[in-house]
């Protein structure tokens, strides 16, 4: 068996075969980040192995490092050794949710010929997870066949629907579904989505999944009339996005592009345009995350499109300009950021006092400060990055204690480029004090790892070495 420690390892080697031949080539990682193009801060995490990005940035830097395919082939290998962990862990999951295959068969020709009951009730029965706890024996998400059924019946693309592993259903809900089940299924997304401001996504990503199968089994299920049919489609199309939203702040990466991929699918079926804005500007962000600058700025070209056919949310024409405005940092583009930027702050000016869908109420005037402080983060704008960083933080209480972290660590990026590695160690402390509350996040954890390995080249100053000291605590519960 493969655990999670052997990944781990693997991850950092590649990432120090990745340093090995930068240096050799006398390359820093800002003149590589240049030529990928990528961001310094993602050439960083590579090679402390703090991530892992796509199989394009590694052919790029075995070409352009001259490493005669060493780095393309040690990626592969890392690939290969994931893909096994992930299988084996999904195996020891479905095992323990469903026993062996022949149980599963047994119970399920069991129920067919059993009465059905209420739906409700049916719920209850099976135990269904409570919005903001996630019961121990709660698998991953389930990609069966009620999903793939449920795709190829409403015209979803081959593309869509490769790629999709085998599970097992989750307990169906059967009978007579009304519109009323397809609203609650909609609050449990609007719930999640507050949830995760205040406590990240690795605590709520497979409660989300455990919802998101509670809507193909309704829709393969039930039984329904036409116009719920569409409520369902909408309601699955939107829980299935927050839970490839929640995957991502979790880290789990390919789980998130599933999730959207469907989430698009059905999005785009059932003609619900807010959605499918919003899945776009998602794949944005993620790309984003993961150093695809490029493929993030397609993403958020095809978001902006999508908003400009359809009167959508207050604020949502904003959500892809914060996405082509951290795309064009990402690759040194200052006027491709500051023109989004602009666009975005006249949207939430027009907008900005008006209700808007829970997804959409964290677009603030402190998170366009957030966005524009990481932008200038990204720009080497060390000053500008402070001033627009604190207020960013100021502007966010507890409910948005994820996103007020999050500032809090790219404030410490920012004050140690400015050559003010206590002023950084404040802000870092800052951040561990949301960390050691309620907030469960792999971004931010991932960008304080940066913070921290960065930190750990001044440990006499006091504030430094408090940090330090306090630090391993913090990353070894996550």
């Amino acid at each position: 068996m493969i655990n999670i420690q052997d990944v781990d390892t693997a991850k950092k080697e590649l990432g120090r075969k990745l340093a090995g031949w930068r240096m050799a080539c006398k390359l820093t990682q800002l003149d590589l980040a240049r030529s990928i193009p990528s961001s310094r801060s993602t050439i960083a995490g590579v090679e402390r192995g703090a991530q892992v990005v796509d199989r394009i940035f590694w052919s790029r830097c075995d070409t352009l490092l001259r490493a005669g395919g060493e780095l393309a082939q040690a990626y592969r290998r890392f690939q290969e050794l994931e893909r096994r962990f992930q299988a084996e862990r999904t195996a020891a999951a479905e095992q323990a949710r469903w026993g062996n295959a022949d149980a599963w068969s047994s119970r399920i020709a069991g129920s067919d010929n059993e009465t059905q009951p209420d739906p409700g009730a049916r719920r209850v029965a099976a135990g269904e997870p409570q919005i903001g706890g996630v019961p121990d024996d709660l698998p991953g998400v389930a990609f069966d066949d009620m999903r793939r059924r449920t795709l190829v019946k409403w015209g979803a693309t081959a593309a869509a629907v490769a790629g999709m592993g085998s599970g097992r259903p989750s307990d169906g809900l059967t009978g007579r579904v009304g519109a009323r089940d397809a609203e609650r299924l909609s609050k449990a997304a609007v719930r999640l989505y507050g949830l995760d401001y205040r406590h990240g996504g690795d605590s709520l990503w497979q409660a989300a999944a455990a919802k998101v199968n509670d809507g193909y089994a309704m829709l393969e299920q039930g039984s329904y009339t036409g116009t719920v049919e569409g409520h369902l489609l909408k309601a699955t199309g939107r829980v299935q996005m927050c839970a490839g939203w929640l995957a991502f702040d979790a880290g789990e990466q390919g789980v998130a592009r599933t999730c959207f991929t469907d989430a698009l699918a059905l999005a785009r079926q059932a003609g619900d345009r807010e959605v499918e804005t919003a899945t776009l500007a998602y794949l944005a962000l993620q790309a984003n995350a993961l150093g695809r600058p490029r493929e993030a700025s397609r993403f958020a070209s095809a978001a902006e499109n999508a908003t400009s056919t359809v009167t959508g949310p207050p604020r949502l024409g904003a959500v892809p300009q914060l996405r082509k405005a951290i795309a064009s940092a990402l690759m040194a583009d200052p006027s491709g950021t500051d023109t989004a930027i602009g666009r975005a702050r006249r949207v939430l000016d027009r907008d900005g006092d008006k209700p808007t869908e829970q997804w959409c109420t964290f677009l603030s005037p402190a998170e366009l400060d957030g966005i524009e402080g990481t932008c200038a983060v990204e720009l080497g704008r060390a000053a500008q990055a402070q001033t627009l960083l604190e207020q960013a933080i100021a502007g966010y209480d507890d409910r948005y204690a994820r996103n007020r972290a999050l500032y809090r660590v790219r404030l410490a990026r920012a004050r140690l480029s400015a050559g003010a590695p206590d002023g950084a160690a404040d802000a870092a402390n800052e951040a561990l004090d949301d960390l050691t509350g309620e907030v469960a996040s792999w971004r931010v954890h991932a960008e304080l790892q940066t913070v921290a390995h960065q930190l750990a080249a001044y440990p006499r100053i006091p504030a430094v070495a408090g940090f330090l000291a306090r630090y391993p605590s913090v990353a070894d519960h996550r």
